[in-house]
């Protein structure tokens, strides 16, 4: 068996309560460093294991690079951007109230007058569908149908296209007008016809299928095991810290505080199935040290590599998340990059449209007023329509 690298020669000094981030991130590292299999004459299993550590660990530090940088970024948004949208949108509603009041006045052409009110309609029904009740007024006031109208009848297409989708009448109970409901529903529909559809090849694959019961493949087989192995090695991990831990068994106040906290990240690391927190809390509650960690990796080998690629695949589905939401929170493309230099660019970005709006918004507001002005206006604003018509 090669020699397994590790960073102790003795075992290392614990403390059984990190008080800092660094403290926990050492923690990780002897944990991460000991089950490390050295380069020298491994095999193909142990290379595998190695490979899938070391992606389990940089996947990790991602998506704690990635919640960083939200947090970041959200304060620098809160600070640079969120009062420019403030009073960008109080304009706006300046803006909706003065078209108010001109189209009571009149003067106006017929075409003046639509122009002026679907101007209005789009400023007014952002701040309409926030709950503003006075600027739903103002546009119910001058649109051809009411928010209430427009959003039925998008509801009543989304459920004609979807009942077209699945060949099937969706129950009354479904709200369309809610994103999250349909979304429900229509995943729910694809579940019963996927359910369908396998009961359907379940009971053709009966029917051709010889009487005689196939023996399972090898494979499967070994898969099955080494599945069974690595819950197994997975709740023996467990069932140390929860018998070191258990706060009840402690009588002095602040240890017991201490092992409640150890035993609540426990039962998480376990409902997860994350073996390197778990082996990490064993370090922490002075359980274990690094040639203990060692040993586990060189006995457990197959059981560590499933609950590795086990861990890597969900790391990369949160990976996924949290890359998709701080896209969505901060406005970036769908499928661009995020990093530090991204997120600057993209906030100065805005800082400058929003200024430039504002300047624009607050000129408008001064002129407008007059007469030859705002009609000049209202032809300025369909302009840009027409010409990319």
């Amino acid at each position: 068996m090669p020699h397994q690298s590790s960073l102790f020669d003795q075992d290392p000094p614990h403390d059984p309560a990190p008080e800092s981030a660094m403290q926990a991130a050492t923690f990780a590292a002897v944990t991460v460093t000991a089950l490390r299999f050295s380069e020298r004459g491994l095999s193909a299993a142990q290379q595998r294991f190695n490979r899938l550590l070391e992606r389990s660990e940089t996947l990790a530090r991602r998506i704690a690079a990635v919640q960083d940088m939200a947090d970041a970024h959200r304060r620098q948004h809160a600070q640079k951007v969120y009062p420019l949208e403030v009073r960008r949108d109080a304009l706006m509603q300046d803006m909706v109230r003065l078209l108010d009041e001109r189209l009571r006045k009149p003067g106006l052409s017929r075409t003046q007058k639509r122009q002026a009110r679907e101007i209005l309609c789009e400023l007014a029904a952002p701040f309409a569908l926030a709950g503003d009740e006075a600027m739903r007024e103002l546009h119910d006031a001058h649109g051809e149908q009411s928010l209430d109208e427009q959003q039925r009848f998008e509801a009543e297409a989304t459920q004609d296209f979807l009942e077209d989708v699945f060949g099937q009448k969706f129950g009354e109970d479904v709200d369309f007008s809610d994103p999250e409901a349909m979304l429900r529903a229509s995943m729910e529909h694809m579940r019963r016809a996927a359910q369908a559809g396998q009961a359907t090849q379940d009971g053709q694959d009966a029917r051709d299928k010889p009487k005689a019961r196939r023996a399972k493949p090898a494979r499967l087989k070994k898969a099955e095991a080494e599945a069974q192995d690595a819950s197994a090695a997975l709740r023996t991990i467990f069932r140390q810290l929860a018998s070191a831990l258990h706060p009840d068994r402690e009588t002095d106040p602040v240890e017991r505080a201490r092992k409640t906290a150890l035993m609540s990240e426990a039962n998480a690391a376990y409902d997860r199935r994350d073996l390197l927190a778990l082996l990490q809390l064993q370090l922490r509650a002075d359980l274990a040290n690094g040639q203990t960690v060692a040993k586990l990796a060189h006995d457990k080998l197959a059981a560590l590599t499933a609950l590795l690629k086990e861990r890597a695949d969900v790391l990369q589905r949160e990976l996924a998340v949290a890359e998709q939401q701080i896209r969505m929170e901060f406005g970036l493309l769908r499928f661009g990059a995020i990093s530090e230099g991204v997120l600057r660019r993209h906030i100065a970005d805005q800082q400058s449209e929003l200024q430039f709006d504002i300047s624009q918004m607050q000129r408008d507001l001064r002129t407008i007023r007059d007469d030859a002005v705002f009609k000049r206006w209202l032809r300025e604003q369909h302009r840009p329509a027409r010409d990319a018509f």
